[in-house]
């Protein structure tokens, strides 16, 4: 049975889904609010979207007049991950049937997920959605067919790797101030062997990259960008510059093998139109990422 990733293109590497999900989620519209986060065709009201905080993210969001604001980019990162996903499929007619979420649902609660938890209320609908991409359905094969040029390139990039945001943020600036990327790499890039080559990566085939560095790409390509950044990642934050944009054949459906549902939610991520409410953050489309708010207030 495939679990829910915890890592997925473009996105940061998440707490496990199973050992963190332990507060309320209450995801139903409420009539009186206005969607605070939009995904596609799905809108969140503010109090589904603080309950999603503190049962994935672990912090009081209800009780505390702030909420962590690394956190909340991390934890809607992941909410906006999945849903893009369904919002996806759903596109393309792969809507998962009361039957094939109670199927769903009944392998989560075997593999120990906790019943009494309100998430279980969503969960089973993502391991649908994950099901039917194993599963090869027509929808998801067409969903890939049509958006596979977005990831079906040779990626040319230069990096430079640095501690912190706001160092990345420095070089950013530096270089739309004119300042040379490959003596910036040569000074500041924290990546020896690159920085010693001017920042240099040379052009590998997608998959090469880790995802959250390689969606980013991605986006900047799609978007025709050539520098984007700050780019979180475990080794701390890249700025990145596209070299060169060599599209390649697609791959096939059946060649993706098990990395097909993490393909599609990378299309998914760059393909849905994504809102937040500024007090929850913003969304960055190129990146793909959740960038943390200013401290969501009560009022």
């Amino acid at each position: 049975m495939k679990r829910l990733p915890s890592v997925f293109p473009g996105r940061r590497a998440l707490r496990p889904i199973a050992a963190t999900l332990a507060g309320a989620l209450l995801l139903a519209a409420c009539a009186s609010e206005s969607p605070v986060v939009s995904i596609g065709d799905t809108d969140l009201d503010r109090a589904a979207v603080l309950e999603w905080i503190e049962a994935r993210g672990g912090i009081a969001a209800i009780d505390e007049p702030t909420v962590e604001a690394q956190t909340t980019a991390e934890v809607l990162d992941e909410l906006v991950a999945y849903e893009a996903l369904v919002d996806l499929l759903a596109e393309y007619g792969v809507v998962a049937s009361d039957a094939e979420v109670e199927a769903a649902r009944n392998r989560l609660l075997d593999a120990g997920f906790d019943e009494a938890s309100p998430a279980m209320g969503r969960l089973p609908r993502w391991q649908a959605a994950f099901d039917a991409i194993d599963a090869g359905v027509a929808g998801a094969r067409t969903a890939y067919a049509e958006n596979a040029h977005l990831v079906a390139h040779e990626l040319c990039t230069s990096h430079i790797l640095v501690s912190t945001e706001g160092d990345a943020v420095d070089v950013m600036d530096l270089l739309e101030g004119g300042g040379d990327f490959a003596e910036l790499a040569l000074q500041l890039s924290q990546d020896p062997g690159s920085g010693s080559q001017g920042g240099d990566l040379g052009c590998v085939p997608t998959g090469a990259f880790i995802p959250v560095f390689e969606r980013a790409t991605l986006g900047a390509i799609a978007a025709g960008v050539s520098l984007v950044g700050p780019v979180p990642s475990q080794f701390g934050f890249h700025v990145i510059r596209i070299d060169e944009v060599s599209p390649t054949e697609p791959a096939s459906f059946d060649e993706l093998g098990a990395g097909a549902v993490n393909v599609l939610l990378g299309i998914a991520s760059m393909t849905r139109e994504v809102s937040l409410d500024s007090r929850f953050g913003t969304w960055d489309p190129v990146v793909g990422l959740v960038s943390p708010p200013a401290a969501p207030s009560e009022d």
